[in-house]
């Protein structure tokens, strides 16, 4: 199956860790932000905007970490699984806000990428713990310590999705879905969003599931110019 579709220690001074705590809960708050109102613009014609947002708070992070297409889960490579994993996790400011601070960064448990690993994946292509190198960030595994340390800075993905349509079948989604350069999204004076065109689109592929879903499958999809 072709890859591509052709569509024509802990400090008793906590107090810097605990700002620099807040500045990365606010930057993945802010990139939420940005998600959900990319969402609303687009869907401001009719009433998915709900369907959508559960679609795009899934994808965040798989459209953030940009993996190499793949048609099957198993084929997927692990270590970009890892970093979508991690960068999941962080979003979540309950078991954020529980993690242990150090002068090195945040502890995050091993065991808790874990399970947001296999809650998005399956357990086809199992994870491989490791440091997580991404867009200008760098989470150094310890084993010793079983945790990803995550330098307290924010985080922000180079996209953020936007879902053009979707395709239910069988319990399976394919989503189309444009990648919009964070560059891209202007807020006007007003505070509405001003629209941006992907730079980018992929087919992406969810399993339904018990808890939400599992990924499939991202494949690319080559356009000259798309079509709304």
């Amino acid at each position: 199956m072709d890859e591509v579709i052709t569509v024509e220690k802990k400090k008793k001074k906590r107090g810097p860790f605990i700002v620099g705590l807040l500045v990365l809960a606010l930057a993945v708050v802010g990139v939420v932000s940005i998600v959900m109102n990319v969402i609303a613009f687009v869907e401001s014609k009719d009433d998915k905007t709900a369907e959508y947002a559960k679609y795009a708070d899934y994808l965040t992070w798989v459209v953030g970490v940009d993996p190499d297409p793949f048609s099957d889960i198993t084929k997927a490579n692990k270590d970009a699984l890892r970093n979508i994993a991690v960068c999941t996790l962080l979003a979540d400011d309950v078991k954020t806000g529980a993690y242990n601070v150090t002068e090195k960064g945040l502890e995050v448990p091993a065991v808790d990428v874990e399970t947001c690993y296999y809650g998005m994946f399956g357990t086809e292509n199992p994870i491989v713990h490791a440091s997580v190198v991404g867009y200008g960030y760098e989470f150094t595994y310890d084993a010793t310590k079983g945790v990803y340390i995550v330098p307290l800075t924010g985080v922000t993905p180079p996209f953020t999705v936007r879902i053009e349509s979707v395709d239910k079948t069988g319990g399976f989604i394919v989503l189309r879905v444009g990648y919009v350069g964070t560059d891209n999204i202007e807020i006007a004076p007003d505070g509405t969003l001003v629209a941006a065109q992907p730079d980018k689109y992929a087919d992406i592929t969810l399993k339904e599931t018990e808890d939400g879903y599992n990924l499939i499958s991202v494949m690319t999809v080559t356009v000259g110019e798309y079509e709304q």
